[in-house]
């Protein structure tokens, strides 16, 4: 009796035990805590992406390991883009990024201009709209994002890391003026990590996402790291 009884004290602690095991870890999903659940984080796996190259620009390497994206620039310029399932409303973004250089670029003017449109990374957010590109005389790149969409867009939102601009200042892409570029504040961290984040007064309608850096327009070469792109 004594026996039985001790063997049930024992299995009735260690079922204990695995309970309160199980509680903490839903208690730390809960929270964001747990690695690979972060709600909003966007999952960093060559397999969301498509790489979409321009014709005779050299294209960036794009690599992912352990939930990071690592882009190496060498004097050239290309994207990653992840069409949407459904059509997101964003209010908040915010990513995690550190790089070995940067882009040629003297200043605010200069970067507003063709010879200076590059950086060290950029993310772009397509606008839902009411139509897409028909102009059949568009590029072949052009083309194949038209096609990957999901929904119809003909503006996007580009939210640059490192610029050259006053964090919140807007202007328009020298390419295309259906595309708005906004500087966007970064906060280092110990670990040599920059954090960047841009808030929406009014929540924008999201249909796709643009992961992009370039040094096509000021011959420059790079490497940068991403990490923990969250949309809210």
């Amino acid at each position: 009796m004594l026996f039985f009884y001790k063997h049930s004290l024992v299995l009735f602690m260690r079922w204990d035990l695995f309970a309160l095991c199980l509680l903490l870890v839903i208690l730390l999903q809960s929270n964001g805590l747990y690695a690979g659940s972060m709600e909003g984080v966007l999952d960093l796996n060559a397999d969301n992406f498509e790489h979409i190259e321009f014709k005779r620009i050299k294209k960036s390497r794009y690599s992912f390991y352990d939930q990071q994206l690592q882009v190496a620039v060498e004097g050239g310029a290309s994207l990653l883009m992840k069409p949407f399932d459904s059509i997101k409303k964003v209010q908040q973004v915010s990513f995690k990024w550190r790089s070995s250089g940067a882009p040629k670029i003297k200043d605010a003017k200069h970067e507003e201009q063709k010879q200076g449109d590059d950086a060290v990374f950029k993310l772009g957010l397509l606008l839902e709209g009411s139509g897409s590109f028909s102009n059949p005389f568009v590029p072949a790149w052009v083309k194949r994002v038209d096609g990957l969409l999901k929904y119809p867009s003909e503006d996007m939102i580009y939210l640059v890391a490192n610029s050259k601009h006053v964090p919140g200042q807007r202007w328009a892409n020298p390419y295309n003026k259906r595309v708005t570029m906004i500087a966007i504040e970064s906060v280092g961290d110990a670990q040599g990590w920059q954090r960047s984040s841009y808030y929406f007064d009014v929540p924008v309608n999201v249909v796709g996402l643009w992961l992009m850096s370039d040094g096509d327009n000021t011959d420059s070469s790079f490497t940068v790291n991403i990490k923990d792109i969250k949309l809210e």
